[in-house]
């Protein structure tokens, strides 16, 4: 038999709460129905809906607020970049998001460097420390990971740009979570205050080359994958 595809499934969940939203001109504020009536409506069950939420959220879509209800959090209209652009376990359109992301990431930290001030420039290297110190416990440290490159994408100064970087939040966290790809996890043990020390120093050359460097990786870790 071939096995059931849960990844497409969620992918549906999400598509069919974009074409209701949608259909009903729902805007940023607006409550969802509940996860009760969304799970009835599509005849899915609770758990399935919940994976597909959580997707949702960490493309900044949507906030679950228990006890409150479900909201959107930005405009959801059909056909947009993000149901594309995310993680879904199929080799050839990993290696196509990677392009995507080796373009936006340079651009992102070349704008980075142009703009970021000197206050942002602190915080970057506080959150770099906070990384760090829970790389060396052993410690989950995506949260922290993703608080440092998204700063270099806000300090970029173009919304459309981080919006787009954070809708790719969930590929860029996998691959360098060390519970789920713990060989490529490694390899960005440095790469991370290597890039401060080119935003630090103003040298986006060296900065993109690091970004090439590390994305070569990544793509031969997507390549040895199943």
């Amino acid at each position: 038999m071939r096995p059931i595809n849960r990844v497409k499934l969620t992918e549906n969940i999400v598509e069919a709460i974009v074409e209701y939203a949608s259909s009903q001109n729902l805007k940023a504020g607006d409550r969802l129905p509940s996860e009760r009536e969304l799970a009835s409506a599509l005849r899915v069950s609770r758990p399935l809906l919940r994976e597909a939420l959580r997707k949702m959220e960490s493309l900044n879509l949507v906030e679950v607020l228990p006890g409150k209800g479900i909201f959107i959090k930005n405009p959801l209209r059909n056909n947009m970049a993000y149901l594309v652009l995310h993680i879904d376990g199929d080799k050839k359109k990993n290696l196509e998001v990677l392009k995507i992301r080796r373009a936006l990431e340079k651009l992102a930290v070349e704008e980075a460097i142009k703009n970021i001030t000197e206050e942002e420039l602190e915080d970057l290297e506080r959150r770099l420390n906070l990384l760090e110190e829970k790389q060396r416990r052993g410690e989950d440290s995506r949260e922290e990971n993703w608080a440092f490159h998204s700063l270099i994408y806000r300090a970029a100064g173009n919304k459309l740009l981080f919006d787009i970087l954070e809708g790719l939040k969930d590929f860029h966290l996998f691959w360098e979570d060390p519970f789920e790809c713990p060989s490529f996890a490694e390899k960005t043990y440095f790469f991370h205050r290597e890039l401060f020390k080119c935003v630090e120093k103003r040298d986006p050359a060296r900065a993109c080359t690091l970004i090439d460097r590390l994305l070569d990786a990544l793509e031969n870790e997507i390549k040895k994958s199943g």
